[in-house]
């Protein structure tokens, strides 16, 4: 159901906390797509995935990769 959209833009990120928020994994993998994401980025996703405490979701989040790791 997503459409194409830059992975840093704002439409992206508004779906990305959409998906969170229903919990849909397969639609935030998608949205997600491996790109590196801002520590701050990912802190306030991960803080948002807790809220809806699905352990699928926090996957995800944590498996992305960040600015600045080693794999990116």
């Amino acid at each position: 159901m997503s459409q194409t959209t830059p992975n840093n833009s704002i439409a992206n990120m508004a779906a990305v906390q959409t998906a969170i928020a229903n919990q849909d994994s397969a639609e935030l993998k998608q949205l997600l797509g491996g790109q590196p994401l801002d520590p701050l980025q990912k802190a306030y996703l991960k803080e948002l995935a807790e809220i809806g405490n699905d352990s699928e979701i926090l996957k995800i989040i944590d498996n992305a990769p960040q600015k600045g790791d080693a794999r990116t």
